[in-house]
């Protein structure tokens, strides 16, 4: 063979050398590249990972459109390359299962349980040898079930009622400007929830300092906090209270403290929508004021909607006060806005917080609104 036949020969022995290579390491890999599968009932099949199924949404997430929710009535099978958290219709416990196609809307469920960790002993010549376990009786193959008694994929601990879900929330907006104009300003506010099957509570914080040429032209703070007791799937009754302080108002402490019943009008995946009333006891101590005390038919409302487009989740809560021995006298506060993550638990957020009162201190004004541009952390 030629000079020049052995060059035009060379590369393609290299070439097939590297394809064998790779399909050598392709069947030595364990198990290759896999993903969950599911079926539509228009035959469209999808891969990915399954992160969630409730009776209304499956959340799947793809490597090529990110985080979808399918409805459920659009999902005919299932398949899942894993174990997952299975919770059956009307069962008491969770299992962990693999999920495995069967006949048209049914699945099958083989059992994974991961082996209990034993610490070893060391074996010496006295000691006695290991206990022999009973042979176990010969389990036949799992028998196909019905999809829709496969309630929920992953549940959440207030879906199964193992455990407590938790969220929080932190946002701080600020400025501090020196020169021709001097002022700082400061706002921090704070959530933090917890969710169990049958309850949950909520607590809030949040503190306003500003300055002006070295004067205070607001200083005040809140905190707040709920407990819910669900007495069915979307009614509860309440415990709530607050205090407050807020030298421009004339209040040095406003304390409220009620009970009452409220319902979950809305619950999914984009939106929620809860209202709660009942009464409460009003104490005010007043910096120049006169101190007064009164009972009050006291609401609450939350809501939330979250844009998918934008990945955004606007909000509204209020809670309210009417005076039940001087009607003419009605309290509010509220907060108002949108969220819009932008990295990993940072969010942006752009916010307004009114208070209200209809018969305001000696020389206060009734209505008090700040629009708020913030950073914050969730988790």
């Amino acid at each position: 063979m030629s000079a020049f036949e052995s060059r035009r020969m060379g590369p393609l022995p290299r070439a097939a050398l590297a394809a064998s290579m790779l399909a050598m390491l392709a069947m030595l890999a364990p198990g290759g590249a896999r993903a969950d599968t599911i079926t539509l009932h228009n035959g469209d099949r999808l891969t990915g990972r399954v992160l969630h199924l409730s009776p209304a949404t499956l959340t799947f997430e793809t490597t090529w459109a990110g985080e979808l929710k399918i409805p459920r009535y659009e999902v005919r099978a299932i398949e899942t390359d894993k174990p997952v958290t299975v919770l059956r219709e009307r069962a008491g416990a969770t299992e962990w299962a693999t999920l495995k196609p069967a006949g048209s809307g049914q699945v099958v469920l083989v059992p994974e349980a991961p082996p209990a960790p034993r610490p070893e002993q060391p074996q010496t010549e006295s000691s006695p040898p290991p206990a022999q376990e009973p042979p176990q009786a010969e389990i036949g193959p799992p028998a196909p079930v019905p999809l829709p008694q496969v309630r929920y994929l992953n549940p959440k601990p207030e879906e199964s009622g193992e455990g407590v879900s938790y969220e929080g929330r932190l946002t701080v907006s600020g400025a501090h400007a020196r020169g021709n104009d001097s002022n700082e300003r400061l706002y921090a506010e704070g959530d933090l929830a917890a969710r169990a099957i049958d309850w949950r509570y909520a607590l809030n914080g949040k503190l306003r300092q500003e300055r002006d040429h070295s004067a205070s032209t607001a200083s005040n703070w809140l905190v707040s906090g709920n407990f819910d007791r669900f007495l069915d799937a979307d009614d509860f009754g309440y415990l709530r209270g607050s205090v407050e302080r807020d030298r421009f108002r004339d209040l040095a402490r406003r304390t409220a403290i009620g009970a009452g019943y409220g319902r979950q009008l809305l619950h999914t995946p984009r939106a929620s929508l809860s209202l709660r009333g009942g009464l409460d006891g009003i104490d005010v101590r007043r910096f120049a004021g006169d101190n007064e005390s009164w009972p009050a038919l006291g609401w609450g409302l939350e809501a939330k909607y979250r844009i998918d487009a934008w990945s955004a989740e606007l909000f509204h809560d209020q809670q309210g006060f009417w005076n039940l021995e001087d009607t003419a006298q009605i309290t509010l506060r509220s907060r108002s806005g949108v969220r819009v993550p932008f990295a990993s638990g940072l969010t942006a957020s752009l916010q307004l917080n009114f208070d209200w009162d209809r018969i305001p201190a000696a020389g206060r004004h009734a209505a008090d609104a700040t629009w708020l541009l913030g950073l914050g952390y969730a988790w």
